[in-house]
């Protein structure tokens, strides 16, 4: 099932700034699977990760790599702003924030 896509931002950026995206998805086992690219390298890989059914938590990242890691509330992805945390593998961790993106529409009317 789709989450959407996300601009993310260091938290005193916006959206409209922002260069890095993450495009999730969660399988019903709470299995999480998407995209990460920043638009200002042209890098993308691919991100998993996890539900903490117990703490309501999702983590996910780099397909591979053991850092960093993001992780915020389950109800946080259903929503258009939410706060975000990225673990780094030196120790220290980052508040950033992630703003859902309008899904694109099919505007066959040439407009």
């Amino acid at each position: 099932m789709p989450l959407g896509i996300f601009a993310l931002s260091e938290d005193d950026g916006s959206a409209e700034d922002s260069t890095l995206f993450v495009q999730l998805a969660i399988s019903k086992e709470g299995i999480i699977a998407g995209t990460f690219q920043n638009t200002s390298t042209g890098k993308s890989f691919e991100v998993e990760g996890t539900i903490d059914q117990e703490s309501q938590r999702a983590a996910w990242g780099p397909v591979g790599e053991s850092w960093p890691i993001m992780e915020t509330g389950i109800y946080n992805l259903t929503e258009s702003e939410a706060g975000a945390l990225i673990h780094f593998g030196d120790g220290t961790t980052q508040q950033w924030s992630m703003f859902r993106m309008d899904e694109p529409t099919d505007d066959s009317s040439g407009n």
